[in-house]
C-alpha cells in the first residue's frame, strides 16, 4: 500500500478566498508542501499542494516538452482568473465556487476524505493537505484514469477541492486530458 495520503501542513494557505485563486497552464514548478506521484494510463502524474493551492504535473520530466502543468494557485506568475471553464489541445478544465454554511461545510470535507480514501484504497494517486487553523481548512487532489468506456478518448481524469472555511467556500476543478493533449506544449496558455 502506497504512504498515507493525507499531509498536516505547516504554514497557513496563501490564498484566503475563492476569488484570490488564478488558473495557469504556463507558471513555472512550484516547490510543494505536499506530493504525491504515481502513474495513470501509463504517464507519470505528480499531485503537488502549495501553499497557494495546487500544482499537477502530467507527462514526462518538466524541463521536457510533452507534459501538462495546471496550476490553481495564488502565486504572483499566476495571473489569469479562475475560469469556469478552459479547453485546449486536449485538455479541459471547469471550476465551481459552492457557498455553504458551517454544516454543509463539515459534511462536504467528510465527502472529500471519503473520495480521498477511496482512491488511495485503488492505489490510485490522491493527496488531501489541512491547513492549521481549522479542521475544514484544506485542498484535495484525486486522479485516475478515464472513463474506461470503449472509444474513449480520456486517458487521465483529475479532481481537487480548496476549501475556505472562513468564507464558507468550498472551490471544486475538474480535469481531463484527451490523448491527443498528451504532448501539450507549455508555452501555450
Amino acid at each position: 500500500m502506497k504512504p498515507a495520503p493525507y499531509a498536516d501542513l505547516s504554514v497557513a494557505y496563501a490564498d484566503t478566498s475563492a476569488s484570490g485563486l488564478g488558473f495557469s497552464l504556463t507558471a513555472p514548478l512550484q516547490e510543494p508542501l505536499a506530493q504525491a506521484d504515481g502513474e495513470v494510463a501509463g504517464l507519470p502524474v505528480s499531485l503537488r499542494l502549495l501553499g497557494a493551492s495546487h500544482q499537477v504535473l502530467v507527462g514526462q520530466h518538466p524541463q521536457r516538452h510533452g507534459q501538462l502543468l495546471e496550476t490553481v494557485a495564488c502565486l504572483p506568475e499566476v495571473t489569469s482568473d479562475l475560469p469556469s471553464s478552459f479547453q485546449e489541445s486536449g485538455y479541459y478544465f471547469n471550476a465551481r465556487t459552492e457557498t455553504m454554511d458551517d454544516d454543509g461545510l463539515t459534511a462536504a470535507v467528510a465527502d472529500i476524505v471519503a473520495e480521498v480514501d477511496d482512491h488511495h484504497r485503488r492505489g490510485l494517486p490522491a493527496l488531501l493537505g489541512r491547513f492549521p487553523g481549522s479542521p475544514l481548512a484544506l485542498t484535495a487532489i484525486v486522479a485516475g484514469p478515464g472513463t474506461g468506456d470503449p472509444g474513449s478518448e480520456v486517458l487521465i481524469t483529475w479532481r481537487t477541492w480548496h476549501t475556505y472555511p472562513q468564507t464558507g467556500e468550498v472551490v471544486v476543478t475538474s480535469s481531463s486530458l484527451w490523448r491527443q493533449g498528451v504532448a501539450h506544449n507549455r508555452t501555450q496558455a
